[in-house]
C-alpha cells in the first residue's frame, strides 16, 4: 500500500507538472524565441516545479514565480515551505525521487551545452535553501563557483594587469551570469555580479555605459518582488553605478555619436529647438534636451551654445516581473525605476507611445466622479504621463499617495511611481515616445 501511494503521489506530480508545461497557466510573454529557448526554459521551470517553489531563504516554498499578496492585504503571508524530509515518502529525502532528479539532469545538460537561460536559472535555483546538497555541490562545479566567496576580485585583477576593462572581457563576464536575473537570487550569482560590476568600473564611458545597460537588462529580466532584499540592493546599487557612468557619456553635449548638433540663435528656446526638430521626426521635448546637455535651466541657454539632439529615439522600457522601468537612449539605459503596475494583470504587454504630459492633472474616478489636482484622493499626484494605444485606453504614469505599493500589483493598470520619479520621468520622456511592456519570464 505505501509503494502504491509514492507511485501514485508521483504520478500525480508528473500530471501536474506537464499540465504546466503546456501552457495551462496562460501565456508568457517576451520569452525569447526558439527551440532552444523554449527547450530550455522547460527544463529550468520543470525543476523549479519539482522542487515546489522558487524563492531564496527561509520564506522558499510553494510559491508561484511572479505572485504577490492580493494588493487589499498588502504583506501578506506566504504559504508554509514544503518540507521534502517528511511524509512517508523518504526517497524525496535522499535524492532519489525521480522528477526532481530527471529534471536536474536535463538542467545541468543545458548548461552543459552553453545555453545561458539555463546558466542563469541554475543560479537561481543555487539560492534555494532546500536544494539537496550534492545537487548544490555539482551545480558548484559546473558552474566553476569554488572559491568565489574567498576571494571575488582574484581573476579579476589576473586578466586586466592594471589596464582597462575591454568590450570583450566584459561581455565574457557577463555571460556567466546566464541571461535574466536568476543571478540575483544566489550568493553565487551575486558574487558574480559583482565581478561584472569591478570590471565596469575599469573601462571607459562608453564601453561601461553599453556594458553596464546589458547587465541592468538582466536585471529587469524575471521576478525581483519587495522581499528579494539582498537582489534590490544589488540592483540598486548596480544602477547607482552605472547612472554615474551615463551621465558621463550620454549627457555631454559634445558626444555627437548618434546625434545632431544645433547652434542656439535669437529669440531660441528649448522648447522651439525641440518643436523644430519633433517636425523632423525627432520625438524630443525641452526637458528632454535640458538631460542630455546637462542644462539645470531652460530658460538660460545662450546664443552660440551648441545643443545636441538625440537622433536615436528615447523611450522606456517597464517589465512587469521586476517592476523595474528603464528610459533608454538607443540601446543605453539613462535611467532606472522601480515602479507598481495593474492589479491581476490589467497593465497590458503591449507598446503605447506617450501622447499628452500633464502637471497637476485632475483624475476622473472609475464612478464617474472628477477629483481635483492636489485633493487627498486625487490618486494620480503631481504628474501623469498619458500613453495611447488603439486597443488600450486610459493607461499612464503617475506618482501615487502609497509608495508602499511601489513594487506591487496594486493599480488599476497605470504604472505607479514615486514622486521623485514620475517628475524626473515626466521631464525625459518626450511626447511620441514609445514606452513598452513586457513580462519576461
Amino acid at each position: 500500500m505505501r509503494q502504491f501511494l509514492f507511485g501514485l503521489s508521483v504520478a500525480a506530480l508528473g500530471w501536474w507538472l506537464w499540465s504546466s508545461w503546456s501552457g495551462g497557466d496562460g501565456q508568457v510573454a517576451g520569452a525569447a524565441g526558439g527551440a532552444e529557448s523554449s527547450k530550455a526554459l522547460t527544463g529550468q521551470s520543470d525543476l523549479a516545479a519539482a522542487l515546489g517553489g522558487d524563492r531564496e531563504g527561509p520564506t522558499a516554498g510553494p510559491l508561484a514565480v511572479g505572485s504577490e499578496p492580493p494588493p487589499d492585504k498588502p504583506g501578506a503571508a506566504e504559504p508554509v515551505p514544503a518540507d521534502p524530509t517528511q511524509g512517508s515518502d523518504a526517497e524525496l529525502a535522499d535524492g532519489k525521487d525521480p522528477q526532481i532528479q530527471g529534471a536536474f539532469e536535463r538542467l545541468v545538460a543545458q548548461v552543459k551545452n552553453g545555453d545561458e537561460a539555463a546558466r542563469g536559472q541554475a543560479l537561481r535555483v543555487l539560492g534555494r535553501p532546500d536544494l539537496w546538497p550534492e545537487h548544490r555541490t555539482r551545480l558548484r562545479e559546473l558552474l566553476q563557483l569554488d572559491g568565489t566567496e574567498a576571494n571575488p576580485d582574484r581573476q579579476l585583477t589576473e586578466s586586466l594587469g592594471g589596464g582597462k576593462a575591454t568590450a570583450e572581457q566584459l561581455d565574457l563576464a557577463l555571460a556567466t551570469l546566464g541571461t535574466g536575473n536568476g543571478f540575483l537570487h544566489s550568493p553565487e550569482g551575486r558574487v558574480l555580479g559583482q565581478r561584472v560590476l569591478e570590471l565596469l568600473a575599469q573601462a571607459d564611458d562608453k564601453t561601461a555605459t553599453e556594458a553596464g545597460s546589458r547587465l541592468l537588462e538582466r536585471c529587469m529580466a524575471g521576478p525581483l518582488d519587495n522581499t528579494d532584499q539582498q537582489a534590490l540592493d544589488f540592483v540598486m546599487g548596480a544602477y547607482q553605478q552605472h547612472r554615474e557612468c551615463a551621465d558621463r557619456f550620454l549627457c555631454d553635449p559634445a558626444n555627437l555619436a548618434r546625434a545632431r548638433s544645433y547652434t542656439v540663435k535669437s529669440g531660441d528656446s528649448l522648447a522651439r529647438i525641440a518643436a523644430r526638430y519633433r517636425k523632423e521626426g525627432i520625438a524630443v521635448d525641452q526637458g528632454c534636451l535640458a538631460v542630455l546637455n546637462r542644462i539645470h535651466n531652460p530658460n538660460a541657454i545662450q546664443i552660440g551654445q551648441r545643443i545636441k539632439v538625440p537622433v536615436d529615439p528615447v523611450r522606456a522600457v517597464m517589465e512587469k516581473q521586476s517592476y523595474l522601468l528603464a528610459v533608454y537612449v538607443g540601446n543605453s539605459i539613462l535611467r532606472l525605476y522601480r515602479v507598481g503596475h495593474g492589479a491581476g494583470g490589467k497593465t497590458p504587454v503591449t507598446k503605447f507611445r506617450v501622447s499628452e504630459k500633464l502637471r497637476d492633472p485632475d483624475w476622473y474616478a472609475p464612478d464617474g466622479g472628477v477629483v481635483p489636482a492636489g485633493h487627498p484622493d486625487n490618486i494620480l499626484g503631481a504628474y501623469f504621463i498619458k500613453f495611447d494605444n488603439p486597443s488600450y485606453t486610459g493607461f499612464g504614469a503617475h506618482g501615487t499617495p502609497l509608495p508602499e505599493t511601489i513594487g506591487t500589483m496594486s493599480s488599476m493598470g497605470c504604472i505607479r511611481m514615486y514622486s521623485p520619479d514620475i517628475e524626473e520621468l515626466y521631464q525625459i520622456l518626450p511626447r511620441g515616445a514609445v514606452v513598452e511592456v513586457r513580462d519576461t519570464p
